[in-house]
């Protein structure tokens, strides 16, 4: 039956981070050199297995991942063996997952605790359970940690339950680690107290990044589609505007234009000159568009709108000539 325990690090004595990580690399054979590096939940996927042996499936356990969607998978490993054995600790995997030190300590130290209150003596072969694998991983270009070794047999103190003792700590940290803490024990809780656990549910986690990426998926689907409409639509304008500035550039010294042949540019599409365009642009035959003529008559100008030929022009002048009779014989 699994001894649940509660720690408080005001209460209860503690161990440095060196002593802790120690006690996790002797434990597992491993080569840890951070707290942080238990956020993966892949080291606490071992010790449960030495705790309980083959009480977590070792084999979905991902050792030396650099992904979190990988440590999520280790946590949910983890929980699920939690789950059958009783443990009623609640799992912050959110704030495990961001890999701060504070958090992953006070985690390892109850963990500690839990450990030596449900420890028993018995054999147990890290590396192999894991399939041979290093933990973590030599990176390119680093150094190889040391070669494994057989498993130590913990130190028996005078208590039935046992932990392993740290081999490379201190005198003074090895006798903190084996001392008996103080825990309250209680009984193992009901699968329906277990299930209401108000630890982070990881399936939660895991299927809030799934929607948010999907949300994220489409929004960028939308946005590109908008972009090529808008694209789109700018090169078909500025082909107009293109088109009527070579219309004004062929136009030469005449400088006589239809607007017909203006309106058929802007009126045109893709596809051609829509009928509603069509009609209007039959009804156009005017070379030019009316000149606005203005007549000033005591200071007030009246706005006519005549549409004036250079033949116009001409025998306006011609007429007025007409008009004006003079007589070259007056001197003044």
């Amino acid at each position: 039956m699994v001894v649940n325990v509660f720690f408080s690090a005001v209460t209860q004595a503690t161990l440095s981070r060196h002593e802790l990580l120690a006690w996790v690399n002797d434990c597992l054979q491993a080569n840890l050199t951070k707290i942080e590096e238990m956020a993966t939940g892949a080291a606490y996927c071992g010790l449960t297995d030495l705790l309980f042996p083959g009480s977590c499936q070792l084999k979905k356990v991902k050792w030396n991942s650099r992904h979190e969607v990988d440590w999520i998978n280790n946590w949910r490993v983890l929980q699920g063996s939690w789950k059958q054995l009783g443990v009623d600790k609640p799992v912050p995997v959110e704030k495990l997952l961001k890999a701060k030190f504070q958090e992953n300590f006070e985690f390892l130290q109850w963990f500690k605790k839990f450990f030596d209150a449900n420890y028993e003596e018995h054999d147990y072969d890290a590396v192999s359970a894991r399939g041979g694998e290093e933990f973590p991983a030599v990176l390119p270009g680093g150094k190889a940690p040391p070669p494994a070794r057989a498993a130590p047999r913990p130190a028996v103190p005078s208590t039935t339950r046992r932990s392993p003792g740290i081999t490379s700590a201190p005198q003074k940290s090895t006798a903190a680690a084996t001392q008996k803490p103080a825990i309250i024990t209680q009984k193992a809780p009901s699968s329906n107290n277990s299930n209401g656990s108000s630890g982070v549910n990881v399936a939660a986690i895991e299927e809030k990044y799934k929607k948010q990426m999907e949300e994220l998926i489409q929004e960028n689907a939308a946005l590109t589609e908008s972009v090529t409409g808008l694209e789109k639509e700018r090169d078909f304008y500025f082909n107009k505007l293109r088109a009527v500035e070579i219309l004004c550039t062929e136009i030469g010294e005449d400088q006589h234009v239809h607007v017909k042949r203006i309106t058929n540019i802007l009126y045109e599409t893709e596809d051609g000159c829509d009928e509603e365009h069509a009609e209007i642009l039959q009804q156009q035959e005017s070379p030019i568009p009316p000149v606005e003529v203005q007549e000033h008559t005591n200071g007030h100008s009246n706005h006519d709108e005549k549409e004036i030929t250079p033949e116009e022009k001409v025998h306006d002048v011609a007429q007025k000539a007409a008009e004006i009779n003079l007589d070259d014989s007056e001197t003044f």
